[in-house]
């Protein structure tokens, strides 16, 4: 066989466009990520929480501001922009929302973490799109359920949410309530053995009939539990518990597609920094579909945004200067990819998860952008961003095409030789 010039020309050439192709493919998200906005104190600071995306607008909330306040609803062009504060909170109405809003007609809902009794009992609340003074729709008092981190779930003329404490046992509950406001009715109560402190919002199945969530603690193992509701109510019914190998700590919401509902958990896995993980419908056995490698998460990790086959999150942490990245992950628990990486100056710990709309996926990091300083004590206020992800079809056909070069390049390399 001779390896001249001739023989050799069309298979490197080949091999060539192949690299060429994976690279492209590799920094289309590099290329598509903008920062949108930056929270100076003054205008918010710290938020907390995904979007809702109306028209050209993105609407969500801030834990506080700079001057201590109690947080706020805020409004953003998702072309980008100075942030504008459409209604704040001052203890009375409510204290620190750290869970995503939730649209229902030109209304926009959700919850506190605190106020108005005192400190960690929370309310749900409602504030028009146009802006102006959040109207608390209920107090969430101690003798019923406290302490709501999630977003809530519309159903009908009612809104679905969870409490990490209250009910019988003082183990949290499902609620829900009024559109309108009222007194929440508790649809169900934890014991521990069936979950306890339920921390994110629930997901309606696709009849409508039944709601799935996540508890932190509880379960055969203590480390928490899937579970299952009625709309109507009912006793919890566990889907699968959790027992440190294959997740523990907080829980994000559950994501559903078809017969199958994913999430993520802080903690436990192979390295201990939380997992990635499936769970049939109707209960069975975790599927762990990644050990995470490093998070410091803090707060319930990002709840996972599907679009195509793939899961997209945040990772709180993480990343050359750690201050966490934008991930995605096949739904079949292959190809991890690490998307985007922030310095600090674009944001700093998105632990929130990511709202979509197109193709493009919003965000917020709690730290970064304006007063951010690496090694130093200011962690600047926060930042809004988006991160435009290729379309699964185009996804599809550079993989397509990257796999056709490949196979060409072969025969084209074994005629060659048979030639030569």
């Amino acid at each position: 066989m001779v390896f001249g010039d001739k023989t050799m020309r069309p298979s490197m050439a080949a091999v060539q466009v192949f690299l060429l192709t994976c690279l492209v493919a590799t920094n289309v998200y590099a290329q598509a990520f903008k920062t949108l906005a930056f929270f100076n104190g003054t205008d918010g600071a710290h938020p907390g929480s995904p979007f809702v995306v109306v028209g050209n607008t993105l609407y969500g909330t801030t834990t506080t501001d700079a001057l201590g306040g109690d947080g706020s609803v805020f409004s953003v062009p998702v072309s980008g922009g100075n942030p504008t504060a459409l209604g704040t909170f001052n203890g009375p109405n409510g204290e620190h929302p750290y869970a995503s809003l939730t649209l229902v007609g030109n209304t926009l809902y959700g919850t506190t973490n605190g106020g108005p009794i005192t400190n960690f009992v929370g309310t749900v609340f409602s504030i028009p799109l146009s802006g102006g003074n959040p109207t608390t729709l209920a107090s969430l008092g101690f003798s019923n359920s406290h302490l709501p981190f999630g977003s809530l779930t519309p159903v009908g003329n009612a809104l679905y949410g969870t409490t990490s404490g209250g009910g019988a046992m003082d183990d949290g509950t499902v609620f829900s309530i009024p559109l309108g406001g009222g007194t929440p009715t508790i649809l169900a109560s934890f014991n521990g053995s069936n979950g306890q402190s339920p921390e994110g919002r629930v997901t309606l199945s696709s009849d409508g009939k039944t709601l799935y969530g996540t508890t932190t603690y509880g379960g055969d193992n203590g480390s928490g539990t899937v579970y299952s509701v009625p709309v109507s109510g009912g006793t919890p019914t566990v889907l699968a518990s959790f027992n440190g190998a294959n997740g523990a700590g907080f829980k994000s919401a559950l994501t559903l597609s078809g017969n199958t509902l994913y999430g993520r958990t802080q903690q436990g896995g192979g390295p201990g920094f939380g997992t990635i993980f499936s769970v049939p419908v109707a209960g069975g056995a975790l599927t762990v579909l990644k050990s995470l490698d490093f998070s410091n998460d803090e707060n319930p990790p990002s709840d996972l945004t599907l679009i195509g086959g793939k899961l997209y999150g945040t990772i709180n942490g993480g990343g050359p200067a750690g201050n966490g990245y934008i991930f995605s992950l096949n739904s079949d628990g292959s190809n991890f990819v690490d998307l985007f990486e922030f310095n600090g100056a674009n944001g700093s710990y998105s632990y929130r998860g990511l709202t979509r709309s197109g193709n493009v996926l919003y965000g917020t990091t709690y730290d970064g952008g304006i007063g951010y300083q690496m090694f130093d004590t200011l962690s600047g206020f926060g930042t809004v961003f988006a991160l435009t992800v290729p379309e699964p079809s185009t996804l599809a056909l550079l993989a397509a095409g990257a796999t056709g070069i490949l196979i060409w390049a072969g025969r084209r390399w074994r005629k060659d030789s048979v030639i030569a």
